[in-house]
């Protein structure tokens, strides 16, 4: 009899893993049973021809202790659904991430660090959402391209599975039964099981079911980008070589080398962009006003960075919730020891505009993603925004292509939970921060205090991610902080 342990941040997903595979064994002839240990602790017993195996489950993370440091290390960079794990080994098998939410707007990439966290330590990871969702207005929502182009970025990258599966059809929103990403994920999960339980390599004759799950992947975002950026780099390729692309992820995805197509999913030069993007790129009008990102715009008018949409939405929050934050924020700001040159918090509830029905904007551009050149050119913008960083900032790096990011939260420490981190571990692997060579990657914050990132606070998942991912981190009032090196500017 083997023994694995399935640690979920429930009992109720670690149960609806096994029941799912459970299902899988009985339908090819072997048997699934469920005993409670202690009364409360799922202990499911599986049967096939080949094997006999018990999955015991441990539900909700925090309730254990000690929980393994394998285990723990990965929930450092965002807690999965559902890992496996075997105690006796100290492995992790593979980790698990599934949602029902409605995948639009902030909810579809508010999971992301969970897929960069896994894919960094080379554990196959596998992300079940539905494609499309009902929103509250009634209408139906298609998910996001995002996670599944970071999954395809990272696959390549760090040679290991990083699947994105969808479920539901448009007849049949967040419905489970439709489509075919259930029963593909826990196909999938179980030859895993199958094959490390019989002393194959965890990926053997997996090939096939690979190439299947990246072409639907690659089928996915060449039939969505258009809905979502202006410009997708070697989208002739999605449809003239696609059989051929899902091959190639396949054969990354079980570690062999690979080289795809020229600048396939590589977010070019300005001067690279096809002429029909290149023309759309002009100053647009900010939402609130931001002396950084009124610069941002000048720069894409001025062919020195390029934008791939304009739709990032306004959530107007209350007068008195404004006034809350800003007094903390501020509080924090002065929390810690003057900088040089002097730093001042000038952040005033007049500065957010107010909406017809009372309450205010804190979304300043309309883009929370700009795409640089060179770091020269941000740099210098960046200093023109706030003086006191002039000649401050390094410019060893000064040729190289920037990923900006920008983050109008104003809720103090939000920007280290969800959907932030999310989005950033995102957007940095997509744009370029692992690619050959790196973007840097800047992150702005316009409505936060840099004394939530000084060196010496208490790690989180958000720092954690932005430590890894991120070149600098710009707060209110220009101080800049690098958590790489723990300078602050």
């Amino acid at each position: 009899m083997i023994e694995l342990e399935i640690w979920a941040d429930s009992f109720h997903e670690g149960e609806w893993c096994c029941n799912q595979l459970g299902t899988i064994v009985c339908q090819n002839g072997g048997t699934h049973q469920v005993v409670y240990k202690n009364g409360f602790i799922p202990v499911h017993t599986i049967q096939t021809p080949d094997f006999n195996l018990v999955l015991t489950v441990y539900g909700s993370y925090k309730s254990w202790s000690p929980i393994p440091k394998e285990i723990s290390a990965l929930l450092s960079w965002g807690k999965p659904d559902f890992i496996a794990y075997d105690a006796k080994a100290k492995k992790i098998l593979f980790a698990v991430e599934e949602t029902a939410a409605v995948p639009t707007g902030n909810q579809a990439l508010q999971r992301c660090e969970r897929i960069f966290g896994s894919a960094r330590k080379k554990i196959p990871f596998w992300y079940l959402l539905s494609e499309f969702g009902q929103h509250k207005d009634g209408g139906i929502r298609r998910d996001s391209i995002w996670p599944t182009i970071m999954a395809l970025k990272l696959t390549y990258v760090n040679k290991t599975p990083c699947v994105v599966l969808h479920y539901s059809d448009s007849e049949n929103p967040e419905n489970y039964t439709a489509g075919n990403g259930l029963k593909s994920l826990f196909t999938s999960l179980f030859k895993i099981i199958s094959n490390y339980v019989t002393g194959k390599s965890i990926l053997h004759d997996m090939s096939s079911s690979l190439k299947d799950q990246y072409q639907s992947m690659l089928e996915f975002v060449h039939s969505q980008w258009q809905e979502i950026i202006d410009f997708l780099p070697g989208e002739e390729n999605l449809l003239s070589d696609s059989s051929k692309i899902a091959q190639l992820y396949a054969d990354a995805a079980e570690g062999k080398p690979t080289v795809l197509p020229e600048n396939f999913l590589v977010w070019p030069k300005v001067i690279e962009l096809p002429e029909q993007v290149a023309e759309k790129l002009k100053e647009k009008e900010l939402i609130k006003d931001d002396i950084l990102c009124r610069l941002l715009e000048r720069d894409v008018g001025q062919g020195k960075g390029y934008c791939l949409s304009d739709n990032a939405g306004s959530k107007p929050q209350t007068k008195a919730s404004i006034i809350s934050w800003v007094k903390e924020q501020k509080e924090l700001f002065y929390a810690a020891p003057a900088l040089t040159p002097p730093a001042k918090f000038d952040i005033d509830i007049s500065d957010f505009p107010v909406t017809k029905n009372g309450n205010y904007h804190v979304t300043t551009s309309k883009n929370i993603v700009y795409l640089y050149d060179r770091w020269h050119d941000l740099r210098q913008t960046i200093e023109e925004a706030y003086p006191r960083l002039h000649g401050k900032l390094p410019s060893t790096r000064d040729e190289d292509s920037v990923l900006m990011y920008i983050s109008n939260s104003i809720t103090p420490g939000r920007i280290f939970g969800d959907p932030y981190t999310g989005q950033l571990s995102a957007f940095a692997t997509i744009f370029g921060k692992l690619d050959h060579p790196p973007r840097m990657v800047v992150a702005y914050f316009p409505h936060q205090s840099h004394t939530q990132a000084l060196p010496g606070k208490r790690k989180n998942k958000g720092l954690t991610l932005m430590s890894e991912l991120t070149d600098l981190l710009i707060f209110t009032g220009g101080v800049a902080i690098s958590l790489q090196t723990g300078e602050v500017y």
